[in-house]
Order: C-alpha cells, then structure tokens, then sequence
C-alpha cells in the first residue's frame, strides 16, 4: 500500500511539473489561461470569457491584441524570438479556443504558440498558422464548393473584358489541376453527437480535378482504421500537404469532447488547421 501511495505522489509531483513548466511566464514566455468564465495573461485576468468569445462576433480578442501590442515598440530583440503558451480549460467551447488561437495569428508579433487542452500539459501541441503554408491555402481557395467560386469569380471579374475573363477562368483552372496533383487536402468534420456519420472526411485522392472524395465514416474506431488506410498508400506518399488536415469542428462544443483526436492527430504527425461551423444535434 506504501508503494502505491508514494508512486502516486511521484505522479502528481511530475504533473505539477509540467503544469508549472508550461504556465510560468518569462522574458521570452508569456501565457494565456483560459477557463469558461474568464481569461489571463501572465496571471493576470484580462477579460470575461462569455462577453469576448461568445456575444462578439468579432474573431479577433481585443485584450489579446492590446497585450501584445507592447512588443512592437521593444527594438531590442526580433519578435518572432517571443513563444507563447496558451492553456484552455476542458470545459471551454470551441469558439474560445479558435478566438485565442485566430487573435494570435492576426499578427506577426510571436514565433510559435504552444497550446494544451484541460490538463494534457506533458505534451503541449505547436499551432499551425495557416497562412504559414501559402501553397497550400491557395490550393483550398481555389478548390471552394462551385457555389462559392461563383460568388467570387462574378466579383472578381466586374469591368474585365471577355478576353481577360477568359484568360482568368483558364489560369484558375490550371491551377486547380496543379492542386490536384500536388495535393489532397484532407479535411475532417467532426460531429461526434450524429450517432450515424460522426466523421466526414473529404479528400482529393486521385490526383486530377475531380478527383475529390467524402466518406461518411460511421464511428470512430473506423476513422482510424480510414487514416492508417491514407498514410499507408504509396500514391499520396508524394503529396506536399500529407502531414496537413483541416479539422472542421462545432464552435459550441467543448474542447474536451474532442481533446484526444486532436492529440492522436497530432501524434500521428498531422499539422492541424481548424476551422468551426453550426453542426446540428450539438446540446
């Protein structure tokens, strides 16, 4: 019973640890803590969760922005030396944590931001600004549902000539087909309340315009069963985003609902992106 008890002591001891390592702020360090009710930075409370990540609608956290704004007029060192430590607590929906992370990329003030989910402070997972891979990004712009490449396309062609429009439609569609070859693009929407299809995964597996699949993926046992399938297959070996996906996720869920795929992803070498919706059937 001694043995139990002290190597359960040992346990909590190293968790303290880690939780101290990854939350204590420094010169180079600054941390962001956030539960359901309220937000710190470095220890020091900032705002109120529901009136900044709930009723605006605005994607970018003033507090956030105003806090970080200091570092512009530090000359002394570049900014990108500057890391930051983000904490979300389990309880938090995922339009906190897409808030957090979003403000952080607005600007180029920070050289990497490491977030942890409730209490997973051993191994905290690097966030990946989008706008880090712009290859990538303009594939997934170019390759938007039909409906919404209309949209922009009528936009973006108002006072060009039939000449220039054509020329315009034509390079679009070369590069969509050089996407298509070069990448895949695998999404993931993850609805874990819809008891039929919790997973769709959405991918351009064949290499030429087209080409894209969905699969309805029934549970999630099969999902990873799906993913061993796609790191296994030689043809997509070749793809420059393999280790990419866009996770695609209910903003109003909790982040703990889905804390141990995004760990998993990321232990299976997946860079995530994420982006939020209004799924049905979330409480």
């Amino acid at each position: 019973m001694k043995r139990i008890i002290l190597l359960a002591l040992l346990f909590f001891l190293a968790g303290c640890g880690e939780d101290r390592a990854f939350m204590t702020p420094s010169e180079n360090v600054v941390v962001i803590d956030v539960n359901s009710r309220e937000y710190f930075i470095n220890g020091k409370k900032v705002g109120d969760s529901v009136k900044d990540f709930l009723q605006s609608g605005d994607w970018k956290v003033q507090p956030i922005l105003v806090f970080f704004s200091q570092f512009k007029k530090d000359k002394s060192r570049p900014l990108d030396e500057k890391e930051v430590h983000v904490h979300v607590a389990g309880n938090c929906t995922f339009n906190a944590f897409g808030k957090v992370l979003t403000t952080l990329n607005f600007e180029p003030l920070v050289g990497k931001v490491l977030y942890v989910i409730d209490k997973d402070f051993a191994s905290p997972i690097q966030a990946i600004n989008p706008a880090w891979d712009s290859d990538v990004q303009t594939c997934r712009n170019a390759t938007k549902d039909n409906v919404i490449k209309v949209s922009h396309m009528v936009i973006g062609e108002k006072g060009l000539t039939d000449e220039e429009i054509l020329a315009k439609r034509l390079s679009e569609k070369k590069l969509e087909a050089e996407c298509a070859e070069d990448f895949m693009m695998i999404s993931v929407i993850v609805n874990l309340y819809d008891k039929t299809s919790p997973f769709i995964v959405s991918l351009n597996e064949l290499g030429f315009l087209g080409g894209k699949r969905m699969y309805n993926i029934a549970s999630e046992e099969e999902f990873w069963k799906f993913i061993d399938e796609i790191k296994s297959r030689e043809s997509l070996q070749n793809k420059k985003d393999k280790n990419q996906i866009l996770f695609v996720v209910n903003r109003e869920a909790p982040v703990a609902s889905m804390s141990h795929i995004i760990r998993k992803l990321n232990d299976y070498g997946y860079e995530i992106t994420f982006a939020y919706t209004i799924l049905q059937s979330f409480p």
